[in-house]
This record gives structure tokens, sequence and C-alpha cells, in this order.
């Protein structure tokens, strides 16, 4: 690998070493970048003049590469059995929403450049008629917006003007490569009350006994990877007792 990147470097009269790194590590850090941010710019054209050694690279480490040039953006995502994190129910569900907010904007020719604006006040409304749970409180919904912007799933803007609590945002297309099966199934299955009580029965049993496998087993399919990246798969519904962890 690092001869490979030495024949880059010595063909190149634009990037050096350091760039490659730098390009490197702000991929792992952030997940997925986009071509229209400054802060991502240089190092998205750099990687994606430089395919075939990045997909090469990151598949080493065990990441999937994604490389979507009409949407000018880029990402990582676990492959194989990489071991996910548990995502509290709110935050599986917010998630959920978002997509479901993305394709609902997409079917009405609301997207513009490949991302669809909406708000705080939108997705809690959607979250509402979908689930039918309490909706998080403010603060906790800043969290979940600050989560799914740090994954590089949605982009931030302005408060609106005159309701402060109303958060504005756009939901990027990468939403795509995280929720990838049917939604709205989703979101049925993790709201059914039997598979809740079932689910608070598992949790205290695991809590009595700390049995580090059933700790391990209690993962959830739109979860967060040991070292914080989204990965991307559905939620099973044969196991979903041990997935419904309430916030």
């Amino acid at each position: 690998m690092l001869s490979d990147l030495q024949k880059y470097i010595n063909r190149s009269d634009k990037y050096q070493e350091q760039d490659f790194i730098r390009a490197a590590n702000l991929l792992m850090t952030n997940q997925f970048i986009h071509a229209d941010r400054s802060s991502h710019r240089e190092s998205y054209f750099l990687i994606s003049s430089h395919i075939e050694y990045f997909k090469n690279l990151f598949s080493a480490l065990g990441w999937s590469f994604i490389y979507q040039p009409d949407e000018a953006y880029l990402g990582i995502l676990p492959q194989g059995d990489e071991r996910n994190l548990k995502l509290k129910l709110d935050e599986s569900l917010i998630l959920l929403c978002l997509r479901q907010m993305y394709e609902q904007k997409l079917e009405n020719f609301e997207i513009e450049s490949g991302k669809a604006f909406t708000s705080s006040d939108e997705i809690l409304s959607l979250f509402e008629t979908l689930t039918g749970k309490d909706l998080p409180n403010e603060t906790r919904t800043k969290e979940l917006i600050s989560l799914f912007a740090k994954h590089g799933l949605i982009e931030r803007g302005k408060m609106e003007e005159g309701n402060a609590k109303n958060i504005l945002f756009s939901i990027l297309p990468t939403i795509r490569q995280v929720v990838v099966e049917d939604h709205i199934k989703q979101i049925e299955l993790l709201c059914d009350p039997e598979h809740s009580r079932d689910a608070l029965s598992a949790e205290e049993e695991a809590l009595e006994e700390l049995d580090d496998t059933e700790q391990e087993g209690a993962q959830h399919s739109a979860a967060a990877s040991e070292d914080g990246h989204l990965a991307n798969s559905s939620v099973d519904s044969n196991s979903m007792e041990s997935k419904n962890e309430t916030a």
C-alpha cells in the first residue's frame, strides 16, 4: 500500500504525501465528505481522482468505500461482521424518520442539489405521526440533530427567525447509504407494543446477569460501529427485544 502511494505521489505535481494522509483522516473522522463543503472540497477532489487507491486502502481496513459523483459525496461504511453499538430507541426512530422525510421530499420534487430541506419541527411532527410516541424534549432534539450532523447525514442550518426552538437543516443523500431497507416497516417493528414489552424484560434480565454475550447481542441495525461510525443494515425482527432500548 505504501509503495502504491509513492507511485501516485511521484506521478502527481499537485499532491504530496501529507495531502493523502489528511484526506484519509478527514474521511475516517467524518465518514462522509462532500464536494460542496469548503472544509471537504480539497480532500474530496484528491480522493475522487485516486478512487482505486482509496478503495483498496479502506478495503484493507475492513471498510466499504462509497463514491457517488452525481451527488458529489463519498464515504465509508463498516463491512462484514463489524460489531455495532446500540442506538437508543429515539435515535433509531429519528434516523428512520429522516429517511422517510427524504423520500417524501423526493416524491414531491422538493430535493435541491440532492438535499431535502426540512426542520426539527417537521421531523418531530412526522415522528409523532409515524410512532405515536412522546416527542424528545428540546435538549434531546438538539442532541439528536448534532449526532446525525456529525455523521454526515444532515447539514445544520440556522434557527428559524422568530422561533429559536425550530432548527432548520437539510437531509443529505447519504441517509440512503445508512438506512437501506424498508424504513416504514422498521418503524412499525420498533413501535410494536409486544416487542416493547419483550425489550424491557430482556433489558432487566441482562442487567441482572451482566452477561457479556447477551450484551454483545444487543446491537441495532442502523447503529454506530465501535469507533463511532454508522453502519448500513436493517432491523432484525427476530432479535427485536434486545434492540428496543429506551432513551
